[in-house]
């Protein structure tokens, strides 16, 4: 009777896989050790034929003896293999017996045998991955549900979702800890079979999300809450019309924002950007994705990438998919609700936002209101810290209007922690990256429409690879007990904002953008830009572009950045011949000697590449500076002038850690430029460069010249604000006269550098002056310095060549109060 009842499950086992696919799992437990486990029971969440039998082909595939065997212990040789914590539902017998009789069984037989082990292995099986959106009986036929489901929506679900089965093997469970842990049986039964279910419904919270309503109902809900009918009720007041039409634009606001995440979509989206991403990269490579596996099982994730391109926003839900994860909700542009392409979007997830609020208060309620509705059910969101993307390449000054509304959220109601997630996208080629330019120099911004998208998908060809690093994760409790332990003993509403927020948010997302940063992806395409541009004509002998850039991996290999951050495979020859394949990096053929450059064009392009890792390189570049301008510097003056010139350089690129670390870090970059041969120290015990003759004095040079475009940009703006003179002129004049007359430096000199066209840059510069009262605001609005801005102006020839000095002197000499350049 046994082998015909194994053969009738082989032979339906072998027609179930005629439709089932199950794609391969790299985020299963350490499966190696696992094998070598004498007595694994397996468990699965449902009693179901059609899981089970998945999962014992399954593991069968990888090299488990299945779970229909019986348990290799003579006194168990009647258990299966095989345990499930919700039985199948039946008419017959309402109550059938759970779990626990069989885990009692283990148990007692443990308590007897001391010397023995049991291993609970659970594996999580979905029929795909959607939540159940309660939208009518096909949707709910299409989604992985919460409920248990019968034998006829089993097999419906098989048909529908057959070819989307997501399997996961987890970290096992040992019931001998548990025996030990608790001698009475009974107690340990009901803690294995809790344990259980609480492990199995964090796995699906993580999977395939909340259980969600629709979201018709979803909206009807929120204009029911008190604050968007107060919101309601002012703005019916405030514009004399009826709370009826006030109602309408409500809701109309709310159906323009929310998502409507839809199975099907993002299915199909997964077919397609699959194709998508194999026609124009080379691949895209994760780093850092496991530890945010576990804490989505109990946290309300946000994601906090990047932004570079508008690829970001498909390539990160994509790759969450594909490792096992939920879609999470993403805060859009309103710019990105366009025909046809916005339906899309919203549907795999995305919700939008508007630039400006513009004081429309009836907008914002129904917005915070819907952010909080999202928080609250425990659905992952991600947006971008940086509001728009970046044109220069390097991380923008963040906006902090969504992490306000984030925390003002939690402050509400606390129940779940909020974890963010930092995320580094490092791309090889951004295919905006000409028409950032533009923008840079002054063209208008050209507005999205459906015709110039679908004309640079066509376009789309050989970008490379893509780099998806997870930095470390910011708690937000954390936070808030770290800077105002006192915040869970006060009731905050929906509407408010306590003093020591503001201070609060603008902190974290100072914290948040450094974190990116720390996850910083090192490849051959920023690599070589990052030595190419360091070069006077952006050119380079073979044998030194190989030095500069093992140079460039060893400083962060010996003295790393961060934890975070990722190194590129292979080594310099094939990253050289990597470049020169991808087209933007120029052979030269020499008889003496292949030599290696960039084109016109490359030259302002790679700017940005060089960018996304500048931070990375800022102090190492900055020592450099320091010593091969100098005859010779001792180690006292080079920490005083880190400690003078570094904070700009920090507040600037958001680079991790404070002054008194990086003065920490130092010693270690310059144990390592002593270990390649770069500097030496004198019996005086100053620091200075090796004989000019060698190569490593050049390679030094060059590393110095990696922050030489920032600290030129610093020394001008000192320049023109001591030539408008003290208390005469606003800080707005002096932004303007600072980028005007860096624009004429760089066409003078022949610089096209983007952050010569950049505003931010130096209305950042500035406040950072501010921040450090340097510079300091009169009764009239003007900026007013005292003795030692002409002091640092007079020792910039420590960082600053002398003929990239004299050139700014001759250029900020024309500037006059009130003058536009």
């Amino acid at each position: 009777m046994s082998s015909f009842r194994s053969g009738l499950r082989k032979l339906v086992q072998t027609v179930l896989f005629w439709w089932v696919k199950v794609p391969q799992n790299p985020h299963h437990t350490d499966l190696e050790t696992l094998k070598r486990q004498k007595h694994c029971v397996f468990v699965l969440e449902h009693q179901s034929t059609a899981d089970a039998l998945v999962a014992d082909h399954e593991l069968k595939r990888l090299g488990f003896p299945g779970i229909y065997q019986s348990i290799d212990l003579p006194e168990l040789k009647d258990e299966a293999a095989l345990l499930t914590v919700h039985a199948r539902p039946s008419v017959i017998r309402r109550h059938k017996a759970g779990i626990t009789p069989r885990i009692e069984t283990l148990l007692n037989y443990l308590a007897e045998h001391e010397g023995e082990d049991i291993y609970l292995v659970p594996v999580a099986l979905f029929w795909g991955r959607a939540a159940n959106s309660k939208n009518g009986l096909i949707n709910a036929l299409l989604s992985s549900n919460w409920t248990v489901i019968g034998r006829f929506r089993k097999l419906l679900t098989v048909i529908f979702n057959g070819r989307n089965t997501y399997l996961e093997i987890n970290e096992p469970v040992s019931l001998r800890e548990l025996v030990n842990d608790n001698p009475d049986i009974s107690k340990a039964t009901r803690k294995v079979a809790r344990v259980l279910r609480v492990h199995f419904r964090h796995v699906r919270t993580a999977v395939i999300g909340p259980d969600l309503s629709h979201r018709r109902v979803m909206i009807d809900r929120l204009l029911k809450t008190d604050p968007v009918r107060n919101a309601i009720e002012q703005h019916a007041q405030a514009k004399d019309v009826s709370i009826e039409k006030a109602r309408a634009l409500a809701h109309k606001h709310a159906m323009t924002i929310a998502a409507d995440v839809s199975y099907g979509t993002i299915r199909a989206l997964d077919v397609l950007l699959t194709r998508l991403w194999n026609k124009i990269y080379n691949g895209v490579r994760i780093h850092g994705i496991e530890p945010v596996r576990e804490l989505a099982k109990d946290n309300e994730i946000v994601y906090v990438p990047c932004h570079r391109s508008h690829i970001d926003y498909l390539l990160l839900s994509y790759c969450l998919y594909k490792h096992g994860l939920n879609v999470p909700h993403i805060a859009a542009g309103e710019n990105l609700n366009m025909p046809v392409v916005g339906t899309i979007l919203r549907r795999g997830g995305a919700f939008f936002i508007r630039r400006r609020f513009g004081g429309d208060k009836l907008y914002t309620a129904v917005f915070n209101e819907y952010i909080h509705t999202v928080f609250s059910r425990g659905y992952p969101v991600e947006y971008f810290v940086e509001g728009g993307r970046s044109r220069t390449g390097r991380m923008r000054t963040p906006a902090t209007g969504t992490l306000a509304m984030t925390v003002r959220s939690h402050l509400r109601d606390n129940s779940r922690p909020v974890v963010f997630i930092p995320v580094y996208i490092g791309y090889e080629k951004v295919f905006e990256s000409r028409s950032y330019l533009g923008e840079l120099k002054g063209k208008e911004k050209k507005k999205e429409n459906l015709f110039d998208l679908v004309k640079s998908v066509k376009q789309l060809k050989n970008y490379g690879h893509v780099f998806l690093n997870f930095g470390q994760p910011l708690s937000l409790n954390d936070q808030l007990n770290t800077k105002q332990p006192q915040w869970q003993s006060s009731t905050y509403g929906p509407d408010d904002r306590p003093a020591w927020m503001f201070n609060f948010v603008d902190e974290l997302a100072t914290d948040v953008v450094t974190r990116i940063n720390s996850a910083a992806a090192l490849n051959p395409v920023n690599l070589i830009a990052t030595a190419l541009l360091s070069t006077p004509r952006q050119a380079i002998e073979g044998k030194q572009l190989r030095a500069q850039l093992r140079l460039l991996v060893q400083l962060q290999k010996d003295s790393p950045y961060s934890d975070f951050i990722t190194l590129p495979e292979g080594d310099a020859e094939s990253w050289i011949d990597y470049a020169v394949q991808m087209g933007t990096l120029r052979l030269i053929p020499q008889k003496l000697g292949n030599l290696y450059g960039l084109d016109s064009q490359n030259t302002v392009l790679m700017s940005y590449y060089r960018n996304n890792i500048q931070h990375l390189f800022a102090l190492p570049s900055l020592i450099a500076a320091l010593i091969v301008r100098s005859d010779g510097i001792n180690k006292d003056t080079l920490r005083s002038r880190i400690r003078t010139i570094y904070p700009y350089i920090q507040s600037e690129l958001f680079i991790e850690g404070d002054t008194d670390q990086a003065l920490s870090r130092s010693d270690r970059i310059i144990d390592v430029l002593k270990d390649q041969g770069l500097i030496i120290e004198n019996e005086q015990g100053a620091l200075i460069g090796t004989d000019k003759k060698q190569d490593q004095n050049l390679q030094l040079q060059y590393l110095s010249n990696i922050m030489l475009p920032t600290l030129e940009r610093y020394l001008l703006t000192l320049s023109v604000l001591v030539r408008l003179g003290s208390g005469v002129s606003s800080q707005s004049v002096l932004e303007n006269q600072a980028q005007q007359m860096a624009q004429r430096l760089a066409l003078l000199n022949g610089l096209d550098a983007p952050e010569f066209f950049d505003k931010a840059l130096f209305k950042n510069f500035i406040q950072a002056l501010k921040n450090n009262r340097i510079l300091t605001l009169n009764s009239d609005g003007n900026l007013e310095f005292d003795d030692r801005i002409p002091a640092i102006i007079n020792q910039a020839a420590s960082v600053i060549p002398d003929e990239i000095w004299y050139n700014i002197y001759q250029v900020t000499k024309r500037t006059q109060p009130g003058s536009e350049g």
